[in-house]
């Protein structure tokens, strides 16, 4: 005789509710409801964090985000194995002439960044090393690439998750970097 098992269900239950939910986030996300790059970031208006990261070029001196007070200054994520960096390259070029970016490369290996950098361009006022990822979750980062507008002050004003666009760059940057400037 068989018995009726309600733990026979429980999978099936859990993977339709799963399903569900994706379905959700995936219809307002093509709906345009739902923007996965704009996380939310506990650090705007708070200070920089100043992790004393080697440098690119030379091992022995370290980065140092004080030497950028009273000016605007982004700093950008980044790493050799990340295609939409790739992507952003030009549109980071592009900005250098306007605004100083110092750039972290994010748990990646020097020769790669080298010939990342020979390849797509250094559009970078310095370059540190995050090795072993502890400065970007002092940042908050959440994946590379990811920029940060940090205003003369020290302080963290903008946040952007993604490549950035020529979209991001002309609507959000650009506006607040002209209202701290």
């Amino acid at each position: 005789m068989s018995r009726f098992r309600p733990t026979f269900f429980i999978p099936l239950i859990a993977f339709v509710g799963l399903a569900i939910v994706g379905g959700l986030a995936l219809q307002s996300t093509l709906s345009g409801s739902r923007k996965p790059n704009q996380l939310p970031s506990v650090l705007i208006g708070k200070s920089a964090p100043d992790f004393p990261l080697p440098l690119l070029q030379n091992n022995q001196a370290k980065l140092a985000l004080d030497a950028y007070r009273g000016q605007p200054l982004l700093v950008n994520f980044f790493a050799s194995w990340c295609a939409p960096c790739r992507a952003e390259a030009p549109a980071l070029e592009h900005l250098s002439n306007q605004i100083g970016i110092v750039g972290i490369a994010y748990k990646d290996r020097p020769q790669d960044i080298r010939e990342f950098l020979q390849q797509y361009g250094n559009p970078f006022v310095e370059i540190a090393r995050d090795d072993d990822g502890r400065a970007g979750m002092a940042w908050g980062v959440y994946g590379v690439p990811e920029t940060y507008l940090i205003g003369p002050s020290g302080q963290i004003k903008w946040r952007h998750t993604g490549p950035l666009t020529r979209d991001v760059i002309t609507t959000q940057l650009l506006t607040k970097l002209a209202e701290i400037q």
